[in-house]
Formats: C-alpha cells, sequence, structure tokens
C-alpha cells in the first residue's frame, strides 16, 4: 500500500514538538518519531501519541448540513457574510501563519479584526506585549533559579526535560501553583502577597501559560514580579501556532477574548461568527451553554481542517486540508519558525476565492508567506528593544470558601479529545472529612446537576478539586461545588 511521509509539529500545545506523521493509502495515519527535531529531540507526549485519532476525523464541506464542494460552500459564505450585521472572527493559532494572514486580509475587507480569543492581550498595557512572547527554552536549562506557575506534566510535558535538565544543572525549582510537583524542590501555594519571599533575581526564570481563559489580574502581577527582581519571564501558549497569530495580530488593543465574544453573541450583539480552526465548544468551560449560544447566530461559518462540535452546527463549513498536509509555518512558544513539509494550500487558495467574492483581491502562497517574514523582522527588532512599563494594580478574584472544581486545562480539553485521566485530584484532607473510601468514587454537585468520578489524592488546597478533563457539571473555569462521598 502507498505510504506518504510528512515532516510536521504535534498540534497539541505551543511547544511545537517535531514529528512524522505516516499516511497510508487509505487515508489512515500513524506517528513516527523525529529524532533531529531542536525542540523535543524525538520524544513526545502522550497526547502526541495519539494524534491518529485527533486526525481520524478530516472536515466535510457542508452548506446548510449538506455535503457540498468547496466552491459551493465558500460562495455560500460570501453571500451570508456580505449581508451579515456585527462579525466576529476567531483564529485560536490552530492553523498555520500564512493561513492566519489570509483570514486577516478578509477581516480588513470586511471591516473587522481577527480575535485570537486570548483576552490578557486587549486588558494589559501595550508595551507589556512583547514581554508574552516567548524565549528560547534552553535559557530554561542554566537557569539558577525556577518558579513554575504551571503544570508542566499535565499541561506541556515536554517542558519536563528542560526542567530535568535545569534540576542537574544546579537550578533550584519552586512550584508557585496548587498542585505539587515532583520534581519541584519546593511546593509552596502562594498568594501574590507573598510573591517577594521566592527571592528571585537576573539568574532566575519564571514560567507562566497565557491561554483563553487566563486570569489577566494574575498575569499583571507576575510581569510585576519580573519587573521588580530582574527575573525573566516565560509565558507558554496553549496551541501550535498561538505565538505566531498572536504576533501576527494587527491591533491587539482592538482583540477580544473569547468568553467577551460568547458573551456579545448571548446579548444579540454579534450576529454572524467566522472561525478559522478554531471551536469554541471545545475552548469554552461549559460545552452545552456554549452550543446554545451559538445556536442564535443568524450565521455560523466555519474554516476548518477536522470535524469537531462546531462543523456539526455550523450554516457553512469550508473544508481544507488536513494540517500536516499544509503547506506553511507555525511559530513555537520560544519564538522559532517551524515548517512543514506540506504542500497543498486548499485552505489558502479557498480563501482567496472567498476574497475575490467579496470584492477584494485574491492573494496566493508565496504573497502570503512574504508578508510573515516581513512580520517576523519587525518582531524580532521589537525583541531587542526591552520595554518599559510600569508596576500594575489589579483586584483579585475573591473566592466565596466553598469547595471549587477548578480546570487544569490540557492539550486533550482543548483538542475534545479522550484521555485517560478521568479522575478529579482531591487533598488527605478532604478524603477525610467526606471519609472516602479507596477506591470509591466522590459526587460533585453544581447548578448544572450531579455526576460521580473516580479520585486521586494530591496536595492542592483545602476546598479545592482540580480536574485535567471536562466535566458536564462545570459552569467555567472555577465552578462551585458541592462535594459528597458515594
Amino acid at each position: 500500500m502507498k505510504e506518504t511521509i510528512y515532516q510536521t509539529v504535534c498540534p497539541g500545545c505551543g511547544i511545537g514538538c517535531g514529528l512524522y506523521i505516516r499516511e497510508n493509502g487509505n487515508g489512515s495515519v500513524s506517528i513516527d518519531f523525529l529524532k533531529s527535531s531542536p525542540v523535543n529531540l524525538g520524544k513526545l507526549c502522550r497526547f502526541g501519541m495519539k494524534l491518529p485519532h485527533y486526525y481520524s476525523d478530516p472536515s466535510s464541506g457542508k452548506v446548510e448540513g449538506l455535503v457540498s464542494g468547496a466552491e459551493e460552500a465558500v460562495k455560500a459564505a460570501a453571500s451570508r457574510l456580505k449581508n451579515a450585521g456585527k462579525i466576529a472572527m476567531l483564529s485560536a493559532g490552530n492553523t498555520t501563519c500564512e493561513e492566519h494572514i489570509a483570514f486577516t486580509r478578509i477581516a480588513e475587507t470586511l471591516g473587522t479584526v481577527v480575535h485570537t480569543g486570548i483576552p490578557v492581550y486587549p486588558e494589559l498595557p501595550s508595551e507589556c506585549h512583547p514581554h508574552l512572547e516567548g524565549m528560547p527554552l534552553a535559557e530554561i536549562e542554566n537557569a539558577e533559579k525556577i518558579v513554575l506557575f504551571i503544570d508542566p506534566y499535565v499541561q506541556y510535558p515536554l517542558l519536563v526535560r528542560r526542567l530535568l535538565i535545569a534540576r542537574r544543572n544546579g537550578a533550584h525549582i519552586i512550584s508557585a501553583g496548587t498542585k505539587e510537583l515532583h520534581l519541584a524542590h519546593e511546593n509552596r501555594d502562594l498568594s501574590p502577597e507573598q510573591y517577594a519571599g521566592l527571592e528571585l533575581d537576573s539568574n532566575s526564570v519564571i514560567i507562566a501559560d497565557v491561554h483563553p481563559h487566563t486570569d489577566s489580574c494574575h498575569t499583571k502581577q507576575l510581569l510585576n514580579l519580573a519587573l521588580e527582581t530582574g527575573a525573566r519571564i516565560h509565558f507558554m501558549k496553549p496551541f501550535i501556532n498561538s505565538e505566531g497569530a498572536n504576533r501576527l495580530a494587527r491591533d491587539k488593543t482592538g482583540m477580544m477574548g473569547i468568553s467577551h465574544i460568547m458573551d456579545e453573541i448571548e446579548k444579540g450583539d454579534i450576529k454572524t461568527l467566522f472561525l478559522l480552526d478554531s471551536d469554541p465548544i471545545e475552548l469554552m468551560p461549559d460545552s452545552d451553554r456554549t452550543a446554545n449560544a451559538l445556536s442564535k447566530l443568524d450565521n455560523l461559518i466555519v474554516i476548518s481542517s477536522r470535524d469537531s462540535p462546531v462543523t456539526e452546527i455550523a450554516n457553512v463549513v469550508i473544508a481544507t486540508e488536513s494540517l500536516y498536509r499544509k503547506r506553511g509555518t507555525f511559530i513555537n512558544a520560544e519564538g522559532k519558525l517551524r515548517e512543514n513539509s506540506g504542500q497543498e494550500v486548499t485552505g489558502i487558495d479557498a480563501m482567496s476565492l472567498l476574497s475575490r467574492e467579496l470584492g477584494s483581491e485574491g492573494f496566493e502562497y508565496r504573497q502570503l508567506h512574504g508578508h510573515l517574514h516581513e512580520k517576523m523582522i519587525e518582531t524580532l527588532a521589537n525583541e531587542n528593544r526591552k520595554p518599559e512599563y510600569g508596576i500594575m494594580e489589579c483586584a483579585p478574584v475573591q473566592h466565596n470558601g466553598a469547595c471549587t472544581l477548578k480546570y487544569l486545562f490540557n492539550p486533550f480539553m482543548w483538542a475534545n479529545q479522550p484521555d485517560d485521566n478521568d479522575f478529579v485530584l482531591l487533598n488527605m484532607n478532604m478524603v477525610r472529612s467526606l471519609k472516602l473510601r479507596k477506591g470509591g468514587m466522590v459526587r460533585l454537585d453544581s447548578e448544572k446537576g450531579s455526576m460521580k468520578m473516580r479520585y486521586r489524592v494530591e496536595r492542592v488546597p483545602d476546598g479545592m478539586i482540580l480536574t485535567a478533563r471536562k466535566l458536564q457539571v462545570a459552569t467555567g473555569t472555577n465552578t462551585t461545588v458541592k462535594v459528597e462521598g458515594c
């Protein structure tokens, strides 16, 4: 059977691990290691190993639920966009830089902007934005002190090897998050008022992340910490091209976070939503509420390389080639340009046709790729000028002391993929107070209903329940729940 091999990048998160995709003649795929990849040196996390499942549902073009060809779907999308009211366009970073630029060209024609869905950019002063951009991961290995505000094991697994190298090189690692990490020398559950006790300096590295549900107040607090101590700060990103999408954004102050977009849809202010390889049902904590909000739209138009919950309900789906087949580039979380070996440009051709249908000029890959390199030169020049920003004030969210179910977002959750972590994490104090039995289950009740889950004991704060899976009782990133043993 004929087999085609693609050298590509894992779409699980922003690290950009290199790998090979082997595609058989029947369209099925398998994964092979890319030993020469400078990012991951042939290693893959468990999400990367399960990529055949991610690629098992290539997208099909549709118009009002009926299968259609690309040209028919493009023309149907153009007809709807010409007669639309307020349009929101979302590209979270799940496709190439070149396709993102093409989507931006269409936004300019429509008189709108492309939102990347990450709220911290519009909520921070523009002089802070360069500090959200990536730095070489190798710098982590040479740090003297590292403070973690993420769980790398769950959220960015290939970062763990960098941290272990740093530890062997003598780095002192502190976990300042809500969960104890085995690789850390110290595990502290710190409030912002206690950050000064970390005793950081210019040889220290702070590692956090920004994603569609990041608390901008906490981001400000971390930037303040970096400013006051001289420590370097590195923000990880959740999607294969989150870094590229946000670097290429023309006007970050005009962007909205995905929660803001969904609020505007629920209020009826946004009537048309146009998506580029971005599924709000996957990206929002409460999938049911999101699907219900999307049903209120006059127009839901999707350009997608794979089937997902939103393609099932969209008015128009413009299908493109699978990600590994695309010709194009990605910018990973350390700011490095990664190139796909695929040569297909179905998505770009479809957007070029759509641009012409909307009365503007078409474009081709070469033009978009050239524009990318111009933007990269500008970005690199900005990196060489350390921006100045002042100490920022913010009002932290106050919790009411009730039990809180907290999402620990990770690649499986963002991509709506099956995950073996079918348990929640809670501490021994809660186990004892609930009189839970070994091997038993815990019942979680919220305003959305009730469910039972297996549990595992970890050193997490009292009253907190962590989950790395989407649960039907969740109403947001943090959900107040009642907990009982069963």
